[in-house]
């Protein structure tokens, strides 16, 4: 009997243990790989590239915008592609579109001089900066984390919230960390030459990997979530009402989960876009601005795994109160940035917003709206993520402009935050409901 391709190289049915558990460590390499495509990957790359460019920052942070809330506008559509053709393509895809990307970049002072005598001037670099971008972030932070992310998911169901706890520990750590080796890297290769390593490392060695580990889900080979063995009790116990797009689109914790998933974007891309420069405005160091990521993922890892435990025993409202509440501290340490508390507040807020954002991220939507349109649903929310952090370090670069500070954004975030804390206690899981 011909082998259908999911079975080639081998047919996950035949390993000694669950594939699942396999299925959870190359989907976290699979997150890992779109570092270069988030923003704690770029800001590494952005002060290096303010001087070798010439470009100011404010130009950059547009370029960065515009790149990044072009690219939101294709994650739904690419989340529905995403239930037709499955994870392991769309990984393949995008690791090494992300690759290619990422080659193009290492090129980017060559090709502006290329196309100077076409766009002459300033126009001409901002606008292949944002073509450049918006693959950037289209591949790697959209695509590449929404199929590792939804691929784990699909595998597990009881044991999801553990799933995804050991995933956002793992994430983090790796997150936590790229800044400071991308900026080791920048430092003897230069900017366009770890540009040009990492794209030729995702082409040639991990892109190949995933299509050969990636698998959509277990059903197809005879398996079923969390290992268990197929049988009529084991279906009626799983059966869950399988939301439509538009069905969970008109449900209140859909846009409650939605808001906080999306401002928690905002806040990190432009903080973190910004952060040696919010550090030199509040009267310290720069450079001790990319120290406050470990202590952060540190905390973050306790709280993924912690949160990954509760989220398979607790209502998931309790763990997006407590988020908005840890986001709140955070902001409050950013406004009044200070040596002392308002960093401790800053790193502990962080910790705990970042950890659970990672599980609310992965679990809420299987778990609220079923898994036959989950590509589509948590596209639909990843589309609005990538508005947000679009929009967050311009906005903070607006503000700077004006007010010669980072705060006043902060502090309007702390608002919108209240806001949203204030009608969260409202977020009851609609599987529930009839």
């Amino acid at each position: 009997m011909k082998k259908s391709f999911a079975q080639i190289p081998f047919n996950p049915a035949h390993w000694p243990f669950f594939y699942g558990w396999a299925i959870l460590f190359w989907g976290i390499i699979g997150v890992i790989l779109s570092v270069p495509g988030q923003t704690t990957g770029v800001s590494a790359f952005i002060e290096p590239l303010i001087h070798d460019l010439n470009i100011g920052r404010l130009e950059l942070t547009i370029a960065y915008g515009i790149g990044t809330f072009s690219s939101s506008f294709l994650i739904t559509p690419a989340g529905k592609l995403f239930d037709r053709i499955g994870a392991r393509w769309m990984g393949f895809g995008s690791c090494l579109i992300l690759g290619l990307v990422l080659l193009a970049l290492s090129q980017t002072g060559r090709m502006a001089r290329l196309i100077e005598p076409v766009l002459p001037g300033r126009g001409g670099l901002m606008a292949l900066l944002s073509l450049l971008f918006f693959a950037l972030r289209l591949s790697g932070q959209g695509i590449l984390t929404m199929s590792s992310r939804n691929m784990i998911m699909k595998w597990f169901d009881h044991h999801r919230g553990l799933a995804s706890g050991i995933s956002g520990a793992a994430v983090a750590f790796g997150f936590s960390y790229s800044p400071t080796i991308f900026s080791s890297i920048i430092n003897e290769r230069g900017w366009s030459g770890t540009w040009f390593l990492l794209g030729m490392l995702l082409i040639l060695l991990f892109s190949p990997l995933l299509l050969i580990f990636f698998r959509d889900a277990p059903e197809p080979f005879g398996l079923s979530p969390d290992g268990r063995i197929r049988n009529a009790k084991t279906r009626r116990e799983t059966l869950r009402r399988q939301f439509t797009l538009p069905e969970a689109r008109r449900t209140l914790p859909f846009w409650a989960f939605t808001l906080t998933m999306s401002l928690q974007a905002l806040i990190i891309t432009a903080n973190t876009f910004h952060v040696e420069s919010i550090f030199s405005h509040a009267g310290m160091d720069g450079s001790k601005g990319f120290a406050i990521f470990p202590p952060i993922a540190y905390i973050s890892i306790v709280i993924t795994l912690l949160g990954g435990w509760l989220s398979d025993r607790i209502e998931l409202r309790w763990l997006l109160l407590t988020m908005l509440t840890a986001m709140a501290v955070n902001l409050l340490g950013f406004s009044l940035l200070a040596p002392g508390w308002p960093v401790a507040c800053l790193v502990l807020g962080g910790g705990v917003a970042n950890g659970l954002f990672g599980i609310l991220m992965s679990v809420t939507w299987p778990r609220y709206f079923g898994r036959e349109h989950l590509g589509a649903i948590s596209g639909l929310c990843m589309t609005f993520m990538v508005i947000f952090s679009a929009l967050g370090p311009a906005i903070y670069s607006g503000v700077l402009k004006f007010t010669l500070s980072y705060a006043p954004a902060n502090w309007a975030c702390l608002a919108v935050t209240l806001g949203i804390l204030a009608i969260a206690a409202h977020t009851k899981n609609p599987q529930k409901k009839g």
